[in-house]
């Protein structure tokens, strides 16, 4: 990782499992003397590492369980346009183009059968999808947010 120190990267870790704390406590348990967290993660946020602190939602608290993988086919001339309309879409959380068999595939977060059903008619309504391929996720084993630092 060019620009990324050990130190970098115990920060890093230690944020990714909870950003809440603060600079004491994660001088505590790095070692790290605090004015020094100050200037590295100022320094990350500066250079883009850190992009944003936010939360992470349990989605079957917030009733968001209903999750699909959609494989999407695109004509090559609207790939890009239909990645960027399904960027748009809040239930759609995760896109990515990729060397599959499909152009891109895509993660729905949904609260029910219906709800998905919605979504899958606003997805086909995007010009340039020529087809859509479902799966539904019965359990989820490991779901993860973070990089392996």
């Amino acid at each position: 990782m060019t620009g990324i120190d050990k130190q970098d990267q115990i920060i890093l870790r230690e944020l990714q499992m909870d950003s809440r704390e603060s600079y004491a406590q994660l001088s505590k348990k790095t070692g790290i003397p605090t004015s020094t967290l100050h200037d590295k993660v100022k320094r990350l946020v500066a250079q883009g590492v850190i992009e944003r602190f936010t939360i992470i939602v349990d989605p079957d608290k917030a009733d968001y369980n209903n999750v699909a993988i959609i494989g999407v086919e695109t004509g090559a001339r609207l790939y890009g346009e239909v990645a960027k309309k399904l960027c748009e879409l809040a239930e759609v959380v995760e896109v990515y183009g990729t060397t599959a068999q499909f152009d891109l595939m895509i993660k729905v977060r949904s609260r029910s059968r219906d709800h998905l059903s919605d979504i899958l008619g606003k997805i086909r309504a995007i010009e340039g999808v020529d087809d859509i391929y479902v799966s539904g996720i019965l359990e989820v084993f490991k779901e993860d947010h973070s990089l392996p630092l």
